[in-house]
């Protein structure tokens, strides 16, 4: 957690004489402030979401807001608004923000503990975009150009212009769009160290995005220059390798630059990409996103984006006016890019939670859970290697500790001219068979047509130099350099971790080891995998917008880390790509895959949707996308009305079940997502009061649902399709599909199948996302922790429990060492899903829309030594929500809980305390050592369910801790 957010908190526990602390964490239009340096609002009506402070008083409500809004030289004041509303909340009132303006904005609010205001928040910086950028771009068409070359690789652009003394400078805003990549340099400086790999990689053709810069403070009076280093990114034709889609024609790169410069006096002037520029080959000779860099750094020219740069070793020439990458006539479009960048190190990742290692108000201690196989998230971006050897002479192996994403930043020292390679792996060699013996070579054959090579010809500095790549990313663990004069040791390489920037939201530890080290590995793939859009794999030749793995893992995403622009673009992303008939592709941007998308791909489209607005309880999340999300649902519907269930169109069905496991019916499989996604629309029509849909969805889901049992279930057997685990999970997964008379047999055959596999599942990644949660939620809690606990193959476990290598992040499939490298990644996210379980089931944290739930399903007493403690931190828009219970009974008796529960001011929540074991009753209920409720003395405060055993009490904001006995 940042000292500034401790800070927040600490005050917050105290009202002094200088009043009531301000709301924290301020976001606006998403944007969480505090981590933004230049924060860009592109809609004229943004909304604000704030929170509370945390008091020792329960219940806490806010009364009332006070918005303050300063711009140019006007000013809006909202006046004392009374509403306990503190999340979507209107920046102004019926006037839209002007574009491209600098605004000041403040806020404080009221509470039911006085009536005084709080104190005010500081002022938060913001500045609007121009709003319909494409137009305004396309309104400089005769004087702004792409620019680049057909002739050279021209990856070094640079422009000097005199800005006059006149008058003061107001604003200086330039627009950035340099594709595939870029890096910007303002007069000799990078004008953002960290931030990499831009612009993020969409249909160009359809949609390419531009970045806005504040440069006012970096712009002065007199002669200035501006530099653009270029990179082929996923613009190159290189990136797209068989078997893949059509290529699209796109070409070299290419760079759109557009400065507008406000004088005090109200005179402007702009500088544009034009053919007043100068470029060359720089120092990267060659860059891939696949296959690295080849960098020749006698070829760098130091100041070369500086003024009065003079270069007489280098051929500047002009460059050639470029066509655009956007199709106008195909209604392409030039954005901005509304998401957080992807950045490296430090800067690429925040922090809502508490460290870990000082867990507060906790069950759990440090002697409870063993170290963690890997690297920590809070160890702050940058890694150092654990270990290096020296397999053959000349040639280094380090080992990262952790399969991660990036790149390493070297110190080598050598003669002028000394080539050095580098390759990165995510494996070493495995022994020979002979001999027994390794010998620390990497293995790289699960890279395929990826090389992952760097290549770096040395300047020869006799103090050294350093080499970083910009335009290439890596998914490692280990590294192995040829060709360095001298020895090199762990201190000469640091490894930059990279991914789009985030916040940590979700924590979850227990005493069980196993889901500890699943609960790593999720979030480190999770991340290595957020490139701008979620991909499936960060090292081997793909790295694709695969719709199932996006699908399968958004829950478990926005549990961990605060996303929500993140997926918005990618919704953005997949509503270009949808054909007028409603159809999307299985990869965004189509790159693998086709037309129509397999129904449990094309799912990415409607679970997206629905489970931002989930997490986020926005409904104009569902407003902006629900025509996009119906429109599909017909295209699939479209299709069934062909085939019915019988034969509905699939592509990959329950992909990658573990070997020798075969697949179950790939209809049932396919007809699952189509049911799944007709089920998500009644939810959003009912959602945003769409009535007619509400009820046409609802007949037509009921009509599904009866077809579903008619065609696949096997009366004489008791069971769906062939019996196999994934069919049963599937259908009873589903609402009312399972008919009542039959639902009970339906699941005993799933639990016999898994208990005569040693309790081991047959599952792919479609089923395995549904199996844990059925379980749980059918009486099955026991097994469902048994399973996740298991270290025998297949299970997660088994990743990291044997002979061969010990994963850190999720791989690809069941029995990695044991397959060739055809598809064998040991950092995908697909079966990642798991992870929402932990927070949803585990601790027990859902949403129904402005409702917190806590309800911790409960393992039976002969089984809670699998999970005797967890600790769960979820930062929520209303705060953070703690979640902790023992079952140990050094901490309380047998047959008892105890539970501590932390709400945040402002929000309400309902503690749902489960039977401890089937038959269970509850006899008492206390809360902080009072009892509350007993089955002598019953309180209405506590609701008992007389049906499930369930007991719940309603509460507000504050910390409690409950013991609750059963008989």
């Amino acid at each position: 957690m940042s000292w500034v957010y401790l800070a927040l908190i600490f005050t917050a526990v105290i009202t002094n004489a200088q009043g009531i602390p301000p709301p924290f964490d301020v976001r606006i239009d998403h944007y969480k402030v505090e981590t933004i340096k230049d924060l860009v609002i592109n809609t004229p009506r943004p909304r604000l979401s704030w929170k509370l402070p945390n008091f020792a008083e329960r219940n806490v409500q806010q009364t009332a807001y006070q918005i303050q809004l300063k711009f140019e030289i006007d000013e809006w004041d909202s006046g004392r608004i009374d509403s306990s509303r503190s999340i979507h909340v209107p920046c102004t009132d019926k006037n839209d923000l002007k574009p491209s303006t600098n605004y000041q904005i403040r806020l404080r609010i009221w509470t039911t503990l006085s009536n005084q205001a709080s104190l005010w928040t500081e002022w938060i910086q913001f500045r609007t975009s121009v709003f319909n950028l494409h137009a305004y771009i396309m309104q400089l068409n005769d004087q702004v150009n792409w620019i680049g070359s057909t002739q050279i690789y021209m990856n070094e652009l640079r422009k000097e212009f005199n800005v006059s003394s006149d008058s003061p400078i107001r604003t200086a805003t330039a627009y950035v769009s340099g594709i595939g990549y870029y890096e910007l340099y303002v007069n000799g400086n990078s004008t953002d160290l960290s931030r990499k790999l831009d612009p993020g990689w969409t249909t160009y053709e359809k949609r390419t995005l531009l970045v806005s810069y504040d440069l006012t403070t970096t712009i002065k009076a007199g002669m200035n220059a501006v530099g653009v280093k270029l990179g082929n990114g996923w613009y190159s034709q290189e990136q797209y390798v068989p078997p893949s889609a059509s290529e699209p024609n796109y070409g070299p790169p290419r760079l759109l630059f557009v400065l507008h410069i406000i004088f005090e006096n109200s005179d402007d002037m702009a500088i544009y990409s034009d053919q007043t520029w100068k470029g060359r080959q720089g120092s990267i000779v060659h860059d891939s996103v696949y296959n690295g860099e080849i960098v020749d750094n006698r070829y760098d020219r130091p100041g070369w984006a500086q003024v009065g740069f003079n270069d007489s070793l280098s051929l500047w020439i002009t460059p050639e006016i470029m066509p655009p990458p956007v199709n106008i006539t195909a209604n392409g479009q030039m954005t901005l890019q509304d998401m957080p960048p992807i950045r490296a190190g430090p800067d690429a990742l925040h922090f809502e939670i508490e460290n870990p290692s000082e867990m507060k108000n906790s069950y759990l201690s440090k002697e409870d859970f063993n170290d963690i196989q890997g690297a920590r998230l809070h160890d702050g971006g940058i890694l150092k290697p654990i270990s290096v050897s020296t397999p053959v002479l000349g040639v280094h192996t380090f080992d990262m500790g952790q399969n991660m994403v990036g790149w390493c930043r070297f110190h080598f020292r050598g003669p002028r001219g000394l080539g050095i390679y580098i390759r990165h792996a995510e494996i070493l060699a495995q022994p020979v068979v002979s001999t027994h013996q390794a010998y620390g070579s990497i293995d790289t054959q699960n890279l395929r047509g990826a090389t992952q090579a760097d290549s770096y010809i040395l300047r020869g500095d006799p103090n050294g130099e350093i080499y970083e790549p910009r335009f290439t990313v890596h998914g490692f663990r280990f590294i192995t350099v040829f060709g360095s004069p001298n020895s090199l040791s762990v201190n000469d390489v640091e490894c930059l971790v990279v991914h789009s920037e985030t916040t940590v939201k979700g924590h979850f530890v227990s005493t069980n080891p196993i889901i500890n080290q699943i609960q790593h590995n999720v979030q480190w793939g999770q991340l290595g995998n957020s490139m701008s859009l979620p991909t499936d794999c960060p090292q081997r030749d793909e790295r694709k917008g695969w719709m199932g793995d996006a699908a399968l893992t958004v829950n478990e995403a926005l549990y961990n880390f605060d996303l929500i622009k993140f997926y918005l673009n990618f919704l953005n992303l997949i509503g270009d790509i949808q054909l007028g008939d409603g159809s999307i592709a299985d990869t965004v941007p189509v790159t693998f895959g086709g037309y129509p998308a397999d129904p449990n791909w094309g799912t990415a489209l409607p679970t997206i949707t629905w489970q931002l607005y989930r997490h986020y309880n926005d409904l104009s999340i569902i407003r902006d996308h629900y025509s996009h999300v119906r429109a599909y649902v017909e295209s699939v519907r479209g299709g069934y009305n062909r085939t019915g269930l019988a034969r509905l169109a699939y592509h990959y069905g329950d992909w990658v079940p573990p070997p020798p496991q075969r697949m179950t019916n790939v209809y049932l499989i396919a007809s699952y997502g189509f049911l799944h996604d007709v089920s998500l629309l009644v939810n959003m029509s009912q959602a945003i009061g769409f009535t007619n849909d509400t009820q046409a969805y609802s007949a037509f889901y009921l009509q599904l649902a009866e077809e579903f049992h008619r065609v696949f279930f096997t009366a004489s057997a008791g069971y769906y399709a062939d019996g196999m685990q994934a069919a049963q999970i599937l259908a009873l997964a589903l609402p009312n599909v399972v008919p009542v008379n039959v639902r009970d047999s339906v699941l005993q055959h799933l639990i016999q199948d898994i208990n005569s596999k040693g309790n081991h599942t047959s599952t792919g990644i479609v089923s395995t996302a549904a199996l844990y949660p059925l379980l749980s939620d059918n009486g099955q809690h026991d097994l469902a922790v048994e399973l996740v606990s298991t270290i025998t193959y297949p299970s997660y476990g088994y990743m990291f429990n044997n002979p061969y290598e010990n994963a850190t992040t999720m791989w690809e499939l069941w029995d990695a060492p044991m397959e060739g490298p055809g598809m064998n990644s040991r950092n995908h996210h697909m079966f990642s899903s798991i992870g929402a379980w932990f927070y949803s089931h585990l601790a027990g944290i859902d949403f129904q829309s402005d409702l917190i739930l806590i309800h911790p399903r409960m393992l039976s007493e002969n089984k809670k030594h699998l999970l005797t403690k967890i600790d769960c931190q979820l930062s929520t828009l209303y705060g953070l929500v703690h979640v902790s219970y023992t079952r140990d009974e050094r901490d309380t008796f047998a047959n008892s809980i105890l539970l501590r529960v932390s709400i945040p001011s402002n929000a309400r929540a309902q503690v749902i305390f489960e039977p401890l074991y089937p038959g269970a009753r509850c006899v008492t209920i206390m809360e902080n050592h009072e009892v509350i409720w007993s089955i002598d003395s019953k309180d209405n405060s506590v609701f008992h369910d007389v049906n499930t055993g369930l007991m719940t009490r309603q509460v507000g904001s504050g910390d409690y801790e409950y013991q609750a006995f059963w008989e």
